[in-house]
């Protein structure tokens, strides 16, 4: 069984360990596997987590800069999540009039609260949801068991802001994800993506009825041009689950177009 499209939402650029490497390395590989369209930002994180993969921090607005750059030399093949950085940088008026001129080519906010060492209900955040608010913007956010990024915090944030769309990145990393299905159960704008996420574990929230709310994304290329060749992703393109052919296509590309306002007409380019 095959999808018709393959949208991969949760993918990065950055200095990893260089540019220009990371840029070829996400476009090489995509062609390799048949993405039609992905969704990418510029690694924001304010503090080096001391991994082998990161060797520069950018500021925010540089970043978006970059990110804008490499989209331009693809159209119609990538767009981008503006990655903020709170912590670091107060800056929220230059972030909305980057959002207002490229426009076109924003579909949401990445937040990553463990690469800024704050908790997503945060009130720091506060402006960047009204920001999102104000454009119709979902965002993206990293979800793990350290102490900065459990989706129980998340699932507080949702509640209070009803009217945004969450995307919980990684439906909660290193767990069995079931706080995650929990919190998506009681909080109907809150979405995961299957970054890390290996495919025995969809069709628990299948069975719950959130086949509505998995959207396909895989953190490439943070190893490299090989990423996509992981085993665990090669399980996602053959849908070795078997998985209906409806809730595999909303899983692969039709719950991406929904939440980020894709349109269509981008993937048969």
């Amino acid at each position: 069984m095959k999808t018709k499209f393959i949208i991969d939402a949760h993918a990065h650029t950055g200095y990893w360990p260089n540019l220009k490497e990371c840029e070829d390395d996400l476009v090489i590989s995509d062609k390799k596997h048949n993405i039609n369209f992905c969704l990418f930002s510029f690694d924001g994180s304010e503090f080096n987590e001391n991994t082998d993969h990161r060797v520069r921090l950018v500021m925010q607005i540089i970043g978006f800069e970059k990110a804008y750059d490499f989209i331009s030399r693809y159209p119609n093949k990538f767009g981008m999540l503006c990655w903020i950085r709170p912590h670091t940088e107060n800056n929220i008026k230059e972030v909305e009039n980057f959002i207002v001129n490229h426009r076109s080519s924003v579909y949401g906010l990445k937040i990553h609260p463990f690469a800024s060492q704050l908790k997503i209900n945060d009130p720091i955040f506060i402006p960047y949801f009204k920001l999102a608010e104000k454009y119709s913007l979902p965002i993206l956010v990293h979800t793990a068991t350290d102490k900065y990024s459990k989706v129980k915090y998340l699932a507080e944030v949702c509640k209070a802001w009803p009217h945004l769309n969450f995307i919980a990145a990684h439906g909660e990393l290193y767990s069995n994800h079931k706080s995650c299905m929990k919190a998506m159960l009681e909080c109907s704008n809150l979405y995961m993506d299957t970054a890390w996420f290996d495919i025995s574990g969809i069709n628990a929230f299948i069975n719950n009825g959130l086949s509505d709310r998995i959207i396909f994304g895989t953190d490439n290329p943070i190893d490299g041009v090989k990423t996509l060749d992981n085993k665990l992703y090669l399980n996602y393109f053959s849908n070795s689950i078997s998985m209906s052919q409806q809730d595999f296509d909303k899983i692969m590309y039709k719950n991406a177009i929904k939440v980020y306002q894709i349109n269509p007409k981008i993937l048969k380019n």
